[in-house]
């Protein structure tokens, strides 16, 4: 995301990044340098930005939402980090991942602070520091039961299971940024149609990011391998063509060698076709959905609808990098 948030004579961008290199473990400390590697790659700082967007469509001073806007990123990024200790991923926005380069003790510890930072954050604000702070809790919350069904899940998950895991690992981060800024703004709304909005966003991109995992012949599917939630693979186990076929059966089993064989069959059967119309519908009633919120949210809302039908890079398997 290339945006430059401009308020009236500050660049909201560079007092965000600022703020984030001032919150950083104390020099002293063994997790500063694992800190800096990781932040060395920002990531486009989505949801920080979501925040940014926000407060400035609702016309607030930034000291109101610059925390909360750290915040949210930083609780974000907790999370890839731990994903990258599960996943044992060498790799994060192109470069070594904490993990890798640190080992799993150093990136658990690190993840643990960021989370406890987030927390510290949120909490300082001087009207709604509960408000915020429980608004994270609820995240996390539902954030960590999405990933733990996706990790523990080694059935092949129904269309509704997977939409069901699907919007628990996504959406609340994408949610809470809005959601906090609209709470220190006082502006009402109908939260369900926010929720319903952002879980159709989430769906949307995770649906893509499946899409993605199996389709490249050059690159083997981790969600094949690692027997992972997946929404081609659920629309091709409920088609009559596996039934014909010993997909259930190997898919049941703890044989990974024929991965890149199923991956070969069911990247050129209609359940690729059939993924990328349910991606196109929930992004279409997401869009339609926006004007149902306060027009002071529509470009906000509008760039998250608008950043899932980018295409998806495979960096991050989980959320938005």
């Amino acid at each position: 995301m290339s945006h430059v948030f401009n308020h009236p004579g500050v660049n909201l961008e560079s007092k965000l990044s600022n703020l984030l290199l001032n919150e950083m473990p104390d020099i002293e400390s063994s997790l500063y340098s694992a800190a800096i590697h990781h932040f060395q790659t920002p990531g486009k700082a989505f949801r920080a930005h979501l925040a940014l967007s926000s407060g400035i469509a609702l016309k607030l001073e930034p000291e109101s939402f610059l925390e909360w806007a750290a915040a949210c990123e930083l609780l974000h990024n907790a999370s890839l980090v731990h994903d990258d200790i599960s996943d044992a991923s060498t790799h994060r926005r192109g470069r070594p991942s904490v993990n890798h380069h640190f080992g799993k003790d150093v990136a658990l510890c690190l993840g643990d602070w960021m989370i406890a930072k987030a927390f510290e954050l949120a909490s300082r604000h001087h009207q709604y520091g509960g408000k915020l702070t429980s608004i994270l809790s609820s995240v996390m919350q539902e954030t960590c039961n999405g990933q733990v069904s996706d990790t523990v899940q080694r059935r092949i998950s129904s269309l509704h299971s997977w939409q069901s895991i699907a919007k628990s690992k996504t959406a609340p981060l994408l949610m809470a940024p809005i959601e906090g800024v609209a709470s220190i703004a006082k502006l009402n709304y109908e939260k369900e149609s926010l929720e319903k909005i952002v879980g159709l966003c989430g769906l949307a991109y995770q649906g893509r990011n499946d899409i993605d995992d199996i389709v490249p012949s050059t690159q083997k599917s981790s969600d094949l391998i690692g027997r992972k939630p997946n929404l081609v693979i659920s629309l091709y186990a409920a088609t009559k063509q596996h039934k014909t076929d010993s997909f259930t059966e190997w898919y049941n089993s703890n044989d990974i060698g024929a991965a890149g064989k199923w991956q070969k069959i069911i990247g050129v059967s209609d359940a690729i076709q059939q993924s990328n119309n349910l991606v196109d519908t929930w992004l279409i009633e997401a869009n339609h959905s926006i004007t149902t919120m306060p027009e002071s949210l529509h470009n906000t809302l509008k760039h998250i609808v608008d950043s899932v039908k980018l295409p998806v890079k495979k960096i991050s398997r989980n959320r938005l990098a």
